[in-house]
C-alpha cells in the first residue's frame, strides 16, 4: 500500500549503488532501513540514480525500485516520483546515505553541478573514515582507495549538512579536517547515531541451553581484512588444540576479500568447525540468530557497528571490541568487550563465554534489558534538522 504524503517537500534520496548492489551489507541495509522509515514518517522520498551518460542525477527505475524492496526495503510502491526545479513543492534537499567515493561514482564537483540547476542542497550521512584510517590493512591497492576517500571527506566541509552515524564518527571527520587545514562550520556536522532496532516487534528468545549442550556461535560479517576474521580463526585454533571444543560456529557474510576467504577454507582444513553461508536473506538470518547462543564480532573499528546492534536486538550477547562506535553500542550492557587487535584477548574472552554459564546467563540478561533506539526516532530527527535549515 502507498503511503499517504503529508505536506512536507519531498526529498531527493540517493540510491544509486543500493539499488543494483547483489548484497546487503551495512550502508545498504542503513539505505533500506532509513528511507522506509522516512516514508513511513510521512516524508516524500524521491529515489535518484547517477546518470552516467550524461553526468546527472536520474529517477530510479521500476527495476530499481523493485531491488530496493529485497531485505525488508520500502515497498516499491511508496516512493515519490521525481520533479523537477520549480515544479509544485520541489524538494529542498538531496539526502545522500550511500558512500560516494572512487573512480565509478561522481565527484563532489560533479555533483555539485548536478544539483545546482535542480535548486536543493546537499545532506550527507557520514559512515566512517576506515579507508584512511586502516589502508595499510589492505596493501598497495588500497592507496586510491583511501585518496579518494580523502577527497571525499575533504569535501564533506564544504556541504549544507553532514550528519555522522556515531559520536565516533563526528570526531574522526573533524580531527581529519583539523588536520587538514580545512575550514569548516562544526556546527554543520552533527552526530545522528543509526538505530538499534531491526524489524517491527523484537522476537522473543528462546530458552537458554543446557550448561552442557554444545554452544552454537555466530559471526555476521562481510569476509574482508578489517573484520578481523584473521584474528577469530586463530582464536579459534588455538581453543580447539587446547581440547575447548564444545562449539560450533557459523559464518554469514560474502567472500569479498579472497585472502580471507582462503584463511577460512585454511580454518576448516585444520578441522575448526565453521559453517560458512555466503549470503542469507531475512528469514535465514533471522533463523541463525534463533538457533545461536552468542555473537562474535572481532571486527577492528566500525562507524557504527550494525552487527553488534542486530545481536543485542536479538537478545544474543556479543564478543566484540570495546573501542570507538562498537564501545558506543557495547555500553549498555549484552557485550564482553575486548581487545580484538591481539588474538590471544579474543580466545580469553571466548574461552570465559564458553566456560562460563553463569556469565552467559547474566549478559543475556543485560541484552534483554536494553532499550533500543529506533529508526523512526532516527528519521524524525533528520527530517526535524533539515526542515530547520531548509
Amino acid at each position: 500500500m502507498a503511503i499517504k504524503e503529508r505536506s512536507r517537500q519531498p526529498i531527493y534520496y540517493y540510491v544509486d549503488h543500493t539499488s543494483r548492489f547483489a548484497h546487503n551489507s551495512g550502508i545498504q541495509r542503513c539505505v533500506r532501513a532509513l528511507g522506509r522509515a522516512l516514508l513511513e514518517l510521512g516524508q516524500p522520498l524521491i529515489p535518484v540514480v547517477w546518470n552516467r551518460e550524461d553526468q546527472q542525477l536520474a529517477p530510479a527505475g521500476a527495476e530499481a525500485l523493485k531491488h530496493l524492496a529485497r531485505w525488508s526495503g520500502p515497498p516499491a510502491e511508496a516512493w515519490s516520483h521525481w520533479k523537477e526545479t520549480g515544479s509544485n513543492n520541489a524538494p529542498s534537499w538531496l539526502l545522500i546515505v550511500e558512500l560516494v567515493s572512487g573512480p565509478h561514482n561522481p565527484s563532489p564537483e560533479q555533483l555539485r553541478a548536478a544539483t545546482n540547476p535542480l535548486g536543493v542542497q546537499l545532506a550527507w550521512l557520514f559512515h566512517d573514515a576506515i579507508p584512511v584510517r586502516w589502508a595499510a590493512l589492505y596493501g598497495a591497492a588500497a592507496d586510491q582507495a583511501a585518496q579518494c576517500h580523502t577527497r571525499y571527506m575533504a569535501a564533506l566541509a564544504g556541504y549544507e549538512r553532514v550528519f555522522c552515524n556515531s559520536h565516533t564518527t563526528r570526531e574522526h571527520l573533524l580531527s581529519f579536517l583539523r588536520e587538514q587545514r580545512i575550514p569548516m562550520r562544526p556546527e554543520r556536522i552533527q552526530a545522528l547515531p543509526l538505530a538499534e532496532d531491526f524489524g517491527v516487534a523484537r522476537p522473543a528468545a528462546p530458552p537458554a541451553r543446557k550448561a552442557t549442550e554444545q554452544i552454537q556461535l555466530l559471526c555476521v560479517s562481510t569476509l574482508e581484512p578489517r573484520k578481523n576474521h584473521r584474528g577469530l580463526f586463530k582464536a579459534l585454533a588455538w581453543l580447539h588444540s587446547q581440547g575447548l571444543k564444545n562449539w560450533q560456529l557459523q559464518l554469514v557474510g560474502w567472500g569479498a576479500d579472497g585472502q580471507v576467504v582462503q584463511q577460512l577454507e585454511r580454518a576448516r582444513a585444520r578441522g575448526l568447525p565453521i559453517h560458512w553461508h555466503g549470503r542469507a536473506d531475512d528469514t535465514a538470518l533471522e533463523a541463525f540468530y534463533q538457533h545461536s547462543d552468542l555473537t562474535v564480532y572481532p571486527s577492528l573499528e566500525e562507524g557504527f557497528g550494525l552487527p553488534v546492534a542486530e545481536s543485542l536486538w536479538q537478545r544474543r550477547p556479543c564478543l566484540c571490541s570495546g573501542e570507538g562506535a562498537l564501545g558506543e553500542r557495547a555500553a549498555a550492557g549484552g557485550c564482553l568487550t575486548v581487545n580484538t587487535a591481539d588474538w590471544r584477548a579474543i580466545a580469553a574472552g571466548l574461552e570465559r563465554l564458553l566456560v562460563d554459564h553463569e556469565l552467559r546467563l547474566q549478559l543475556r540478561l543485560q541484552a534483554d534489558q536494553r532499550i533500543f533506539r529506533r529508526w523512526h526516532s532516527v528519521a524524525q530527527e533528520l527530517v526535524d534538522n533539515l526542515e530547520h535549515d531548509a
